[in-house]
């Protein structure tokens, strides 16, 4: 099985990058398929010890402090991907790092010395002509720049998910549990009065 630990949009910051890739698929003609709106934070790997992973995600995320990102401008990953870049910060970094140094030992983790770079794809595979103009496209916009709270850790299991682990509500939830709106909007709530 094939897993995936990353940071979902809620709230505006989703609707405004949703839009965004809406926009940028019809004007190009794009292949449409569901794209989440996302930071990955581990790559794909695998794994034989589910229990584990679960319970290793749980305790890191646990210890982890409500924590932000930016997102400041339009990068690229020559003639394959046109992407939001998302600010490095350090406390993403180090929970990123922790959550590798937990798992590393009994998961399969593709590409694990790659350098981090945190992002969300605008828009990819689009032919080497549509890249190019994708990202004239962009570059001539407006600078996309805000900073948005990171509500979730989320725990793929072949691209769906299998956890979600919730800072505010300090609670790990189920994919049923993550999926109701109830409980995502208890969790806007406690930000507010955060």
């Amino acid at each position: 099985m094939v897993y995936y630990i990353e940071i979902r949009y809620f709230g505006k910051a989703k609707k405004q990058i949703k839009k965004l890739i809406n926009k940028v698929d019809n004007k190009f003609s794009l292949r449409k398929y569901r794209k989440v709106t996302h930071i990955t934070l581990i790559q794909p790997f695998t794994t034989n010890k589910q229990k584990w992973l679960v319970s290793d995600f749980k305790k890191i995320c646990s210890k982890q402090k409500l924590m932000k990102f930016t997102l400041d401008g339009i990068g690229v990953f020559p003639f394959f991907v046109v992407f939001v870049k998302v600010k490095i910060n350090k406390e993403l970094v180090d929970f990123r790092k922790k959550l590798l140094n937990q798992i590393k030992n009994y998961c399969n983790i593709i590409d694990i010395k790659r350098p981090y770079k945190p992002h969300t794809t605008i828009a990819i595979k689009m032919g080497f002509i549509n890249f190019f103009r994708v990202w004239f496209y962009l570059k001539r916009k407006p600078k996309i720049m805000f900073t948005n709270h990171i509500l979730r850790a989320t725990l793929l299991k072949e691209k769906k998910i299998l956890y979600e682990y919730d800072f505010l509500s300090r609670k790990l939830l189920n994919r049923k549990q993550a999926k109701i709106r109830k409980v995502l909007s208890k969790t806007f709530k406690k930000l507010k009065n955060n």
